[in-house]
């Protein structure tokens, strides 16, 4: 595996590796990013986050608010697998942003915006500008993920007032036990607002990924989107089989 830039700020060191056609975001030796141009479904978690997409027709989702953006492995996804046009990429750290500038193909199409996703989010005020807003807000301790957003009613409350009419929220968990006390599972007016809802994940990973939709997610489109993408990808052929999903 080939080095690509390495780099060291304060306590913090950053590498940047190719492995073929993959190129890998590490920081203090803690796997952050991957993205590979010619297999954009490679079967990881950061697929999970773009399949809800997958289920919507071609076009539909356009635009993308992506909280705690990384170096970009999912804006490559939602490009590539999914075609949204637009996205907007929140990152606290500027190390990530530059990487996904100048490593993972997001100098074009992305808005990268350095930053609190949660302070960023309350300056939108209610903007309605997305179709689809991804919260994957996780900073590390020790080599750990720590959840770096409440899972409160305040909090999806300010999520649900970027969305467009027909609007989802997608959510990445690491926590599976609290999947059922989200306030769209519990809340009568969240709950009417987003009656579609799905969770995703990974044999073998406790990560779970949640999306709260206000209009139908389509099961029969996605098995066409994605057998569609697998002729243009022959690198993608069978990802599919690994995915698990229900509704909740």
């Amino acid at each position: 595996m080939a080095i690509l830039w390495q780099h060291h700020t304060g306590r913090d060191y950053y590498e940047v590796r190719q492995a073929g056609s993959s190129v890998r975001l590490y920081r203090n030796g803690v796997h952050h990013s991957q993205w590979n141009p010619r297999r954009p479904l490679a079967g990881s978690v950061w697929d999970l986050l773009a399949l809800p997409a997958l289920h919507r027709a071609a076009g539909a989702v356009e635009a993308c608010g992506v909280l705690g953006f990384g170096a970009g492995a999912v804006a490559g996804v939602l490009r590539a697998a999914a075609g949204v046009e637009s996205i907007v990429g929140v990152e606290l750290d500027p190390m990530h942003l530059s990487v996904a500038d100048g490593f993972f193909e997001c100098a074009e199409g992305c808005e990268l915006v350095a930053g609190d996703a949660v302070e960023w989010v309350r300056t939108q005020e209610g903007m309605g500008r997305f179709d689809m807003v991804i919260d994957d807000l996780y900073g590390e301790l020790e080599g750990e993920p720590v959840r770096c957003a409440p899972l409160d009613m305040d909090w999806f409350t300010d999520l649900a007032g970027l969305l467009r009419s027909g609007g989802m929220l997608v959510l990445n968990l690491v926590e599976p036990d609290k999947v059922p006390y989200l306030p769209p599972m519990r809340d009568a007016a969240l709950g009417a607002r987003f009656p579609h809802r799905k969770m995703f994940w990974l044999e073998g990973y406790e990560n779970r990924v949640v999306v709260f939709s206000e209009s139908v997610l389509e099961e029969a489109i996605f098995r066409a989107r994605l057998k569609e993408l697998c002729r243009a990808f022959p690198r993608c052929h069978g990802v599919g089989r690994r995915y698990r999903m229900k509704d909740l």
